[in-house]
């Protein structure tokens, strides 16, 4: 029997990337075609490299997604509005989303969002709950992972300033939620691997929950920069739509239930455990 073929958009980003990662962990039980604007890039040649069937394809496209799912029994789905733009991203949602539902899909699983359910008049949030709609009227078997915050923000050039934007936002009790992008794709995948637990939920998603003082302590425990100066609220209010998000979390914020996350995927990653995990400091 053909080992089912899930197609992995995004499959040179991120989430896309973790989610193909995730499924090659198990190459016996899956075949993996990975959807990306360019097959000739170096990414994209290290997927080919790794077995993964590369195709080129535009998700605003139909007639390209139509090519791209031939023989796809599931989906993994996500878009980008810095690349794309707000209007741009919620196309390519729906357009993959009809696409999948034409071709007889058996499964969709849709990156959005923490919280896309709860808070409006966040751009990026307000795309991905219109997204998550119209594959909720698609009537595709479906799982929505919403992630909240990457565990990589702290470790990118310019952390300093955006952990004092959150210190403002959140002072210096408040928790913030985060989440490792490789456990997005160990999610994915067992929402493949489970279809019939998995089908319908939606899943906020989060390994640890840490004040900013703890995060910028924890980075400190384990060697990287930890400074950051609380920057003034009136600064944040300056941002305009850009600042809801940090504002929301301040308010109410991000929601995942991490003991039973950790119930179903029992590597799920803290902040100190992702610092420190050995392959990832090797990749790097």
């Amino acid at each position: 029997m053909d080992k089912p073929l899930i197609l992995v958009t995004g499959a040179t980003g991120n989430q896309g990337g973790a989610v193909v990662d995730a499924m090659l962990e198990h190459p016996d039980q899956w075949q993996v075609r990975a959807l990306t604007r360019d097959p000739s890039s170096a990414a994209a040649r290290a997927l080919t490299a790794r077995g993964v069937d590369v195709v080129a394809g535009d998700m605003a496209d139909e007639d390209s997604m139509r090519r791209a799912l031939r023989g796809a029994s599931g989906v993994f789905g996500v878009q980008n509005s810095r690349t794309a733009g707000l209007k741009g991203e919620v196309r390519q949602g729906t357009t993959l989303v009809d696409a999948a539902r034409d071709a007889g899909v058996e499964h969709f699983v849709y990156a959005s969002v923490g919280g896309a359910e709860r808070v409006r008049g966040i751009p990026h949030f307000d795309t991905k709950w219109e997204i998550e709609q119209h594959l909720r009227a698609s009537g595709l078997p479906a799982t929505v992972l919403r992630p909240t915050t990457f565990m990589d923000v702290f470790t990118m050039r310019g952390a300093s300033v955006g952990l004092g934007m959150m210190a403002a936002a959140l002072g210096p009790h408040k928790p913030l939620q985060m989440i490792a992008v490789r456990d997005i794709g160990v999610f994915a995948r067992l929402a493949f691997e489970h279809p019939d637990t998995y089908a319908g939920q939606n899943l906020e998603l989060a390994g640890d929950q840490l004040t900013v003082p703890r995060i910028a302590a924890t980075l400190k425990a384990a060697g990287r920069p930890g400074r950051y100066a609380r920057l003034p609220k009136v600064l944040l209010r300056a941002m305009g739509k850009e600042a809801r998000m940090l504002f929301w979390f301040g308010e109410s914020g991000y929601d995942a239930d991490i003991p039973a996350l950790r119930e179903q995927h029992p590597g799920l990653l803290t902040l100190m455990h992702w610092l420190t995990r050995t392959d990832r400091l090797e990749a790097a």
